[in-house]
């Protein structure tokens, strides 16, 4: 039998500041649709190179019944606002109004689904959310200050040549955020509001919902095949504390961090059987 597609619709949604672009992917085939996923994008140029792996696990999903609702975060992708207008409580609005429409279609919304930055965004999200929603990390980004310097370095290394203009360094951009103004790296203008955001962000800070199931995508590395230590620390602090916790690693390219597109099959397949579990009935 034929596969059939879900047929992404675009839209948007209206935010406090201006419109917030969407794409929803609806279940399709013999499936009784029970529930959907909002998949909460990846940080600047990560979020383009994410784009075909979530088209992907979008159609993968529509098949077992679930709807999926990605979203361009206000001042990205297609939706209003610059770059520089993004911030971090701008962007927990758009996740919350989000999550307020897809509780309005077939079985509301069952999941987030995070993309590395967008898994700690999630779980910030859903801090005060009384429904019980299940959280999906994809390779989840754990100390946001190591994260922003990784992306300070693109700036580093692409001026490192150039005798025109002053070197600069980690702690001269983060004087520049201190001091009140944005700064500039590989073409994103990051105000001082989110820049503080990202330096101030630990995972180990934030803990999920106790209502929320937990699935810790990781991609295989090394040659033992285990968690980061960083990762593992953090799972087993949740699971002390009570939270039901599945961590799998999966094998493929850092898809993420790739300019050629490239995918991992295996990420899809294990984000999918994960969720049958979430299934009524189950």
């Amino acid at each position: 039998m034929e596969t059939i597609h879900s047929q992404p619709r675009p839209f948007f949604l209206t935010s406090s500041l201006g419109r917030v672009f969407c794409i929803y992917h609806a279940p399709v085939g013999d499936v009784k649709p029970w529930g959907n996923v909002l998949v909460i994008p990846a940080f600047n140029e990560e979020m383009n190179r994410c784009r075909s792996m979530v088209t992907i696990q979008a159609q993968a999903l529509a098949q077992q019944g679930l709807g999926t609702l990605v979203i361009d975060l206000y001042g990205t992708g297609e939706s209003d606002g610059e770059y520089v207008d993004a911030r971090w409580d701008v962007w927990l609005e758009d996740i919350q109004r989000a999550t307020d429409w897809l509780d309005g279609q077939p079985g509301g919304c069952v999941a987030l689904l995070g993309i590395r930055l967008g898994f700690p965004l999630a779980v910030s999200a859903l801090e005060n959310d009384k429904t019980p929603r299940a959280l999906v990390a994809w390779q989840p980004v754990i100390d946001g200050k190591t994260y922003f310097t990784q992306f300070m370095r693109m700036k580093i290394a692409a001026n490192m040549d150039r005798t025109d203009i002053p070197k600069e360094t980690s702690s001269s951009m983060r004087a520049q955020l201190a001091s009140g103004n944005s700064i500039e790296i590989a073409g994103y203008e990051i105000h001082p509001e989110l820049g503080m955001a990202l330096d101030n962000l630990k995972l180990a800070d934030l803990l999920p919902p106790e209502t929320s199931k937990i699935a810790w995508l990781e991609k295989a590395g090394g040659t033992e095949n285990l968690l980061s230590p960083a990762s593992a620390k953090l799972l087993e602090t949740w699971q002390l504390a009570g939270k039901a916790t599945d961590a799998m690693l999966f094998d493929g390219p850092a898809f993420w961090a790739l300019h050629d597109r490239f995918l991992a099959p295996d990420l899809v397949t294990k984000t999918s059987e994960w969720f049958q579990q979430l299934r009524p009935g189950k």
